[in-house]
């Protein structure tokens, strides 16, 4: 199984899927059924039989009591959750259609819904159906008006990006996605993997300069499980929502108030969205928060559509949902064989439920497949025209479509990308001003279809002449009759080598590389300043390695010019931003003086030799933080070296400095290690205490020579990228950290500079 959530706020969006098929249907199977609840304990499971060619199964439960707020739920012959059905109401019903719909005994089971209403008494009767004619019940895709392409002009771009910014040092994540709350700060969402049941969430307030896990103890933000797909937003009145995939089964979902306010607005709705491998796709909704006593806002859900309990469409891989608030409507983007469906809903102001949705076919995909490289994408630009954007599955390259009328008609697709972007992968778009929109994605100017390269894990050696980048595409003039793509790299490195499996979790299975999973995406800050969060694997470990890029000049999507600065060697850094915890909910800890990094610079004396100067608010006590035995302080970055099978890699090295209980510090470098959930699955980066360097503490700052060869490996490249000073405590080389202060990265160009005095 395999569900994709998504969350869209101010309307807020969440969606969910199941698939039906049209045509008559004949009963072949009737029964009832009845029991008891307890407030706390389900009732039995009651049997019913499904024969061979049967194909839908509908059933129905109430309480004697209407008030009563329960569950139904259906299990399959292997005991699998089918249908969970719940929409807050007394009677519940379940619908589930499927053409090869497995013979064998089947269970409903209802259930007393947790923090709802169940008084006495506790007795309930249902009834169920087995039909087995076509399965029925979708609503089909109508076709949509096509119109001629745009003529394109092709251009360079002309954005300047910033290096890499580490969002987290220790622990790996795919899929990530990053928000703007109204206040400007970044948050990022994303999961750890099924086998952890972790999902991150990560914050910056300081404009992406450094983020930190939003969390006391440095795991989920919420009780597990998880894991799986995950998604971040904020309302307009500063409440967050976070959804995370419950071992591929569940969606769970938590609200967090500890930014906002307490008011509310009448029209603060919270959509999800998400499909349902064989069953379909849906759109529920719930009420947005009115504060932390708030019990049901953005934690309560049901179907937001008039057809409920039906899907909007048939079975697909879907993007994340979005919100026009020009016309109020509501639009998700699916693939469906050679062209993409648009599913469009009007949301009335202050509506969540009894929404009508219709389905939308746009034009065939010119690449001569279909857009099933995974997930497409859409975006809405501030006059209300949509786009969709794809890769075909045929020749690997970026398609884009646009409307002008609510998703009615489209234009006929043009291809986005050029060389040396020749085989891409993953996909995200964002809209802003009339005209213009911002396409994302990975790229290689290696031809071929991605799921046929090396697999790193297989041939390393052979996956790293497959180098990939990431790619921006910016379109103005997109709905007119002549359109600008203006394309250029936004990494300024390789961020992965090799195979990119496209069969999802059925990666796992066949043996292919899924270490990114399945996306990347990128939001737009308040000034159309764009910031991609996305994954680096090109170091030893091959893990999933977590970064964030800014834009620092060129226009905005908005239509304005985007003016941010790269940090330099030497960097400074913000005083007072060294709390432990960061987030708790209790407010953030105590700064600590001896972990608050003022500035950090890197150079060399003289050749062969490296100078780090980490310099800290005061060193006058270096205690750790509470919890941990030992403080810490690393410079980190990659270099161009050799991976562990002596294939290319950009390594992870250190220098770093540690106290134990206070102890005059130890001087160190190294290269990481990772922790594996399972063998070559990297989770967790190690910075162990390695080569014994010379150090000492001059006045209030860290200052370490290594030779660079003392790393245990060669650095064979010219520049350290992201070099980036850390700080936090730590109980063993290789449990996880707390994370205290970071400073701004920059990258270091081999012999540009000395390094400063020894002391």
């Amino acid at each position: 199984m395999k569900l994709r959530p998504g969350l869209v706020s101010g309307g807020v969006l969440v969606a969910l899927m199941l698939t039906f098929f049209v045509g008559a249907a004949t009963a072949t199977g009737t029964g009832t059924f009845s029991g008891a609840i307890t407030p706390t304990a389900c009732g039995p499971m009651h049997e019913l039989t499904v024969a061979q060619g049967d194909t839908t199964i509908d059933a129905v439960a109430a309480e004697d009591v209407s008030a009563n707020d329960i569950t139904l739920d259906l299990y399959g012959p292997s005991g699998a959750l089918l249908v969970h059905g719940d929409t807050l109401t007394s009677p519940e019903s379940v619908h589930y259609a499927r053409a090869d719909l497995a013979p064998g005994t089947y269970h409903l089971q209802v259930c007393p819904f947790q923090g709802g209403v169940v008084t006495a008494p506790y007795d309930y009767a249902g009834s169920w159906s087995v039909t087995n004619g076509p399965p029925v019940g979708v609503p089909p895709s109508d076709a949509g008006g096509e119109f001629g392409p745009p003529t394109i002009r092709r251009v360079a771009g002309k954005l300047a990006f910033s290096n890499a910014t580490v969002v987290d040092a220790q622990r790996t994540e795919g899929e990530p996605l990053t928000h703007f709350d109204r206040n400007g700060n970044v948050w990022e969402s994303g999961p750890w993997g099924t086998t952890t049941n972790n999902s991150f969430i990560h914050r910056s307030t300081d404009d992406g300069l450094s983020f930190h896990v939003d969390s006391p103890a440095g795991l989920r933000p919420d009780p597990g499980p998880g894991g799986g797909d995950t998604d971040i937003a904020t309302d307009d009145q500063g409440n967050e929502y976070f959804v995370d995939l419950e071992s591929l089964v569940n969606l769970g979902t938590s609200v967090s108030n500890d930014n906002g306010t307490t008011s509310s607005a009448a029209d603060n709705t919270v959509f999800l969205s998400f499909h349902e491998t064989e069953v379909g796709t849906f759109i529920y909704s719930s009420p947005g928060s009115t504060g932390s006593t708030d019990a049901v806002g953005g934690l309560v859900w049901q179907n937001s559509s008039a057809n409920s309990p039906l899907p909007l469409a048939s079975d697909a891989t879907c993007a994340q949902i979005r919100f026009d608030p020009v016309y109020r409507n509501l639009y998700m983007a699916c693939n469906e064989g050679n062209h993409v469906r648009m599913t469009i809903g009007h949301v009335a102001p202050g509506q969540r439920t009894g929404i009508v949705y219709h389905n939308i076919a746009l034009p065939v995909s010119p690449g001569g497949g279909g857009p099933g490289h995974l997930f497409p994408a859409i975006a809405i630009d501030r006059a209300g025209s949509v786009y969709a954007a794809w890769i075909d599955t045929t020749d690997s390259n970026v398609y884009y479509s646009y409307s002008t009328n609510q998703g009615q008609s489209w234009s006929t697709p043009v291809q986005v990308n050029s060389w040396p972007s020749v085989t891409n992968e993953f996909i995200w778009a964002q809209a802003g001003s009339a005209g213009t929109v911002a396409i994302a994605w990975y790229g290689t100017d290696a031809a071929g279809q991605p799921d046929s390269f090396p697999s790193w894990f297989n041939d390393p050696n052979g996956a790293t002449a497959y180098k990939w980048w990431g790619y921006m595409g910016v379109i103005t003039g997109a709905t007119t009759t002549r359109a600008t793509i203006a394309q250029q790299r936004f990494t300024e490195k390789p961020m992965y080598y090799g195979q990119i499996c496209n069969q999802g979790i059925g990666c796992t299975v066949s043996g292919g590389d899924r270490t990114m999973a399945d996306f990347f995406g990128f939001a737009s800050d308040r000034s159309g300043g764009m910031r991609i969060v996305y994954n680096d694997v090109t170091s030893q470990h091959h893990g999933a390695h977590l970064y964030e890029i800014r834009q620092v000049g060129g226009k905005s999507i908005f239509g304005g010019n985007v003016r941010g600065t790269v940090p330099h060697n030497p960097t400074t850094d913000a005083s007072g931003d060294a709390q432990w915890p960061h987030y708790s909910p209790t407010g953030a800890g105590a700064n600590q003086p001896q972990l608050d990094f003022t500035g950090l610079q890197v150079g060399q004396p003289s050749t062969g030799t490296l100078r780090v100067r980490m310099s800290l608010a005061s060193l006058a006590s270096l205690m750790p933080p509470l919890g941990k035995t030992n403080a810490f302080w690393l410079t980190r970055f990659q270099a161009l070296s050799t991976g562990n099978s002596g294939e290319e890699a950009y390594r992870i090295f250190y220098v770093g400095a540690q106290s134990t209980g206070g102890l005059t510090p130890t001087f160190f470098a190294g290269t990481t290690t990772c922790t594996d959930s399972t063998p070559g699955n990297c989770k967790v980066v190690n910075y162990p205490v390695g080569t014994q360097i010379t150090g000492h503490v001059c006045g209030n700052t860290l200052v370490a020579d290594v030779p660079l060869s003392a790393f245990g490996a060669p650095v064979t490249g010219p520049v350290l990228y992201n070099v980036t000073g850390l700080s936090g405590g730590r109980n063993a080389d290789n449990d996880l950290y707390a994370d205290v202060d970071a400073t701004p990265s920059f990258d270091y160009v081999l012999g540009s500079a000395t390094g400063g005095a020894s002391c």
